[in-house]
């Protein structure tokens, strides 16, 4: 009789429960420490929703980076993915450890190739006398105590359906989640969606922040609030003007100054930032001396 390997019995284990979903969610407090990230693995490859569910709402490792698993766009596996947090939110212990971060970010994740094997390969018209929206900043002793979820976002017009469906699932949950975004890009999207974002993902955590609008220098000073708390910011790139933006009903030369100083100031408070790309904005040209 042959020998079996410990690496072979986890892996006839494994196929065993991946065969029989009823059996697995069955077993699943059962089901050994080391097995879980690579039953996930493949639960999540075969699209086996239920045990996806199940096994978020259990996961037993600090860190889910589930993220580095999505090669293509698919409602229902992060539905999936979502209701486990669901579940995590509203049961009041986790025997098996808590889940601290949900990480959405689609790069490579170390992760799996320790824990399961290496991987295969129109703008806002409103009136400027307004005071801006104010995103609201949390302290820190209050994020400690709620489960991260990290996240690219491109937005733009016609959002595929599952960033719309993470955004307002996002909008829904932010008093109970910590929500953050490292790389953001904005395309073409008007200032007020924009700054309802920001009331969800916290502006401090953005490192890299692409906007490519055709917002005008209006706008860009209403925004301004959102620039000054993105303290981490690293990388900026700003496209958002053509030389017609000026053509507005009734504007002022001294409500034009306001907005460019306003606009101008927050490049101070890039004390972090290392690259900067600007196209378009000409309304600076005069101005870079305050830039730099």
């Amino acid at each position: 009789m042959s020998v079996q390997t410990p690496s072979t019995f986890q892996n006839l284990a494994l196929q065993a429960l991946l065969r029989d979903e009823v059996l697995a969610l069955s077993s699943l407090e059962e089901v050994p420490f080391l097995l879980f990230p690579a039953l996930f693995k493949e639960a999540f490859a075969g699209r086996l929703k239920k045990l996806m569910k199940e096994m978020v709402a259990a996961w037993t490792f600090p860190c889910l980076p589930v993220g580095a698993l999505m090669k293509s766009h698919n409602l229902e596996t992060l539905q999936a993915v979502l209701d486990g947090i669901d579940m995590r939110l509203t049961r009041e212990s986790h025997p098996r450890g808590k889940l601290q971060v949900l990480d959405l970010w689609n790069v490579h994740h170390a992760f799996w190739d320790i824990w399961a094997g290496a991987e295969n390969g129109s703008c806002s018209s409103e009136p400027l006398d307004e005071k801006p929206t104010v995103v609201k900043v949390r302290r820190r002793y209050e994020w400690r105590r709620q489960l991260k979820v990290v996240a690219d976002l491109c937005l733009s017009p016609g959002l595929v359906e599952t960033q719309a469906y993470f955004l307002k699932w996002a909008q829904q949950r932010k008093d109970s989640l910590h929500l953050c975004c490292i790389n953001m890009k904005i395309r073409a999207m008007p200032v007020v969606f924009v700054l309802e974002i920001l009331n969800v993902f916290h502006a401090e955590h953005i490192e890299k922040f692409e906007l490519n609008t055709e917002w005008n220098v209006f706008n860009l000073a209403r925004f301004a609030p959102c620039f000054w708390q993105m303290r981490n910011l690293r990388k900026l790139l700003l496209a958002p003007l053509y030389k017609n933006v000026f053509k507005i009903a009734n504007r002022t030369g001294d409500r034009e100054d306001k907005c460019v100083k306003e606009f101008i100031s927050i490049f101070s408070k890039f004390i972090c930032l290392q690259h900067l790309f600007m196209q378009g904005v000409h309304f600076l040209t005069d101005h870079m001396s305050q830039v730099f």
